[in-house]
């Protein structure tokens, strides 16, 4: 097989990216999570098939879509279209998209081969600067695992920096077959409690907590544990003593608070999706500098948001 060839479905390539690895680097949002966090600023990269978007603010609701649907999963109604999510999401030929001529419809993720996105990348490359690089996210970058790796392996051999951005939720011998061509790993920890980690993310974290365990027992690079912060959710003393704990038994004595956000609200409407977070009070600084505080007492370095070492 050409491993040029080889392709991968992708949401979304960010250029010219500074808080996802040291220096200016290109970003590659690869689709499929083996979790539904509910505060997922990335809900579009949550399927591991693109997912159609309906932007109304375009919509003339012309109809064209739902005339050209051939599983009437289009409704069109006084002001605007309605999809039978259930049914359109296994469209293998979504003419709806093409038949929209006002862009109010479009897919969420394409289809593109390790030979287009290392002419990507090659090109990005001369803007990154000295320290730069290629960072590898999602979704969960490691479920496409045959094109995570050849990617990888030819940045690698490229002498391109790599890195990832992973949840930990994907089998061990995933991580195997790339840890030799990883210079950095970002690996997120959301919640200590078996049980609350499932209701907020669909999973326990049994496989997370053992896959970090054994990257920070045996990767050779840069590892970077994080903990995307929820208010009510995972911001309690217990689950900040517990992770605490948990950096102390690896090792380790550095973790990058990510606060939560609503970036992510507008994909939800395109989506039809419920934005859990909408009504969530979103950490202050006063808060962040409490809990930054917390760590540095206990001789860990915290760092907030892009406050990172690189």
């Amino acid at each position: 097989m050409n491993t040029s060839e080889l392709k991968a479905t992708i949401f979304d390539i960010q250029g010219l990216s500074v808080h996802d690895g040291p220096g200016c680097r290109t970003l590659i949002f690869l689709n499929g999570c083996t979790m539904s966090c509910f505060w997922c600023s990335n809900p579009e990269g949550m399927s591991s098939r693109p997912s159609l978007l309906y932007y109304q603010p375009n919509c003339v609701v012309c109809g064209n879509c739902a005339n050209s649907c051939a599983y009437n999963a289009i409704t069109v109604e006084t002001d605007k279209i309605a999809i039978a999510r259930t049914i359109c999401k296994n469209c293998s030929e979504p003419v709806c998209v093409s038949q929209c001529f006002t862009d109010a419809l479009r897919l969420s993720g394409y289809e593109i081969t390790v030979g287009k996105l290392m002419e990507i990348i090659q090109r990005d490359r001369q803007f990154w600067g000295s320290h730069g690089g290629m960072t590898l996210t999602g979704g969960e970058p490691l479920m496409q695992i045959d094109f995570a790796e050849e990617l990888l392996k030819r940045c690698y051999d490229s002498y391109v920096h790599t890195a990832i951005e992973t949840c930990g939720n994907i089998a061990w011998q995933n991580f195997e077959r790339v840890l030799s061509y990883l210079d950095w790993i970002f690996f997120d920890i959301k919640h200590f409690d078996n049980a609350t980690h499932k209701k907020g993310t669909d999973v326990k974290n049994t496989l997370i907590l053992d896959n970090a365990k054994k990257l920070a027992a045996g990767f050779k690079g840069k590892l970077m544990f994080r903990l995307p912060l929820v208010p009510d959710f995972n911001d309690s003393d217990s689950n900040l003593k517990a992770t605490i704990a948990f950096l102390k038994d690896c090792g380790r004595n550095e973790i990058n608070i990510l606060p939560l956000h609503r970036l992510g609200g507008e994909k939800y409407k395109m989506l039809d999706k419920e934005n859990v977070i909408a009504d969530y009070v979103i950490p202050t600084h006063e808060s962040l500098k409490t809990i930054k505080n917390v760590f540095a007492e206990r001789g860990i370095t915290c760092y907030i948001g892009s406050e990172t070492p690189f």
